[in-house]
């Protein structure tokens, strides 16, 4: 379970107690930082937290600051330099400029029973109920500290289906929000982040862009032994975790705890399964018809991410069942299927096949990071 997700449970599970509460948000990082874009933390009025903003340095004094955010109301952004010296002390190693915007909660109007599209005036809560509902959505936050030509409203909120919650006093900067926010719904793995734009004024404004996206839905077909280490490294993951297999004896919740389980035979998994746009499948039946039956259906689904378990000489007889020539058409199957770790055990296997998925999600290679191309150091001499 992500942080977002977390907070928002406290809130519901303890919200007749919260009564005076606010969330702490990493709105933009320079250089290097232990929490991106993003991260929050909820802090009560007793200073109590949920959820983390760094790797401890700094969850103290936000806080402190928090206290009085409560206490008056009034959200403010508050900047950390990460000085070197003082982030190692720590033993953190996370040296970098990090600003963290502070508001407080209404709780007069936190009613989360609703969808979203039903809230009208009050984007925070909005996007709350958008974490809740595992929905994609994006809250929009202007953080300037002497803003000049939008004295009102400083958040909206526009959700996956577009519908938008709140009103920037400002027409111009209202819609290159609402236009921006909808190009971060529209793309493949959108990123917390914040934007400056430029006004036909001259003045420029700081925005920040809060994305909600929802957890990985990854279903398994196949309840085998090795597919058990699988479901449960995704459960804890996060990820909204579904194994697929037509026998009872091996669907079971002892051994695939958390994990939805679905009791499907060829012929029943069109109607049983819901595969969509937002669906990773791995395909590990350990029975040849099976997979070429799976498989068969998937490719008509819209399923962003295949894996297909086993060696590639097996594969291909799977692909010559179905009639497929070129698997590299099909530029989102994985077979073999995983990073290249090295790995023999099913827990190995399992690891190999979350990180790809995560890599193939996040866009990145999954090599070494410390292949990664580094910033030139420049020593300049003291003599």
């Amino acid at each position: 379970m992500n942080d977002n997700k977390r907070i928002v449970d406290e809130i519901l599970e303890n919200g007749n107690k919260l009564n005076k509460a606010a969330i702490a948000t990493v709105v933009r990082v320079k250089g290097s930082a232990y929490k991106r874009e993003g991260a929050k933390m909820l802090i009560d009025e007793s200073g109590n937290t949920t959820g983390l903003i760094s790797g401890g340095c700094l969850e103290p004094d936000v806080a402190e600051a928090a206290k009085q955010v409560i206490e008056n109301g009034k959200p403010v952004l508050r900047r950390y330099d990460m000085d070197e010296d003082l982030v190692w002390g720590l033993g953190l190693g996370c040296p970098g400029t990090v600003d963290i915007y502070i508001e407080k909660i209404n709780f007069d109007k936190l009613k989360l029973d609703r969808s979203i599209e039903n809230f009208s005036e009050n984007p925070l809560i909005a996007w709350l109920s958008c974490v809740k509902e595992e929905k994609m959505g994006v809250l929009a936050t202007i953080f300037d500290q002497s803003p000049r030509s939008h004295t009102g409203q400083k958040q909206i909120f526009v959700s996956e289906n577009y519908q938008t919650v709140g009103k920037l006093d400002n027409n111009e900067l209202h819609q290159f929000v609402c236009d921006f926010s909808k190009n971060l719904l529209q793309s493949t793995n959108p990123k917390s982040e914040t934007k400056t734009f430029t006004l036909s004024n001259g003045e420029k404004v700081d925005v920040f862009f809060d994305v909600n996206i929802p957890p990985i839905e990854l279903i398994i077909f196949g309840a085998g032994h090795d597919a058990i280490p699988l479901a449960e490294f995704s459960v804890r993951l996060g990820f909204n975790t579904t194994v697929v297999d037509p026998r009872s004896a091996y669907l079971t919740e002892a051994r695939f705890p958390g994990a939805k389980r679905i009791l499907a035979d060829a012929s029943s998994i069109p109607e049983k399964v819901n595969v969509s746009s937002k669906s990773y499948v791995v395909i590990m039946n350990h029975h040849l018809e099976r997979d070429i039956n799976v498989l068969k259906h998937i490719l008509n689904t819209d399923a962003r991410y295949i894996g297909i378990l086993g060696p590639r000489s097996r594969c291909q007889k799977i692909f010559k069942a179905l009639q497929i020539d070129d698997i590299d058409q099909y530029d989102h199957i994985f077979n073999p299927v995983g990073l290249d770790i090295g790995s023999e055990s099913p827990q190995e296997i399992a690891l190999s096949i979350l990180a790809e998925i995560i890599a193939f999600r996040n866009k990145c290679a999954g090599g070494f990071l410390r292949e990664k191309k580094r910033p030139s150091v420049s020593i300049m001499s003291s003599s």
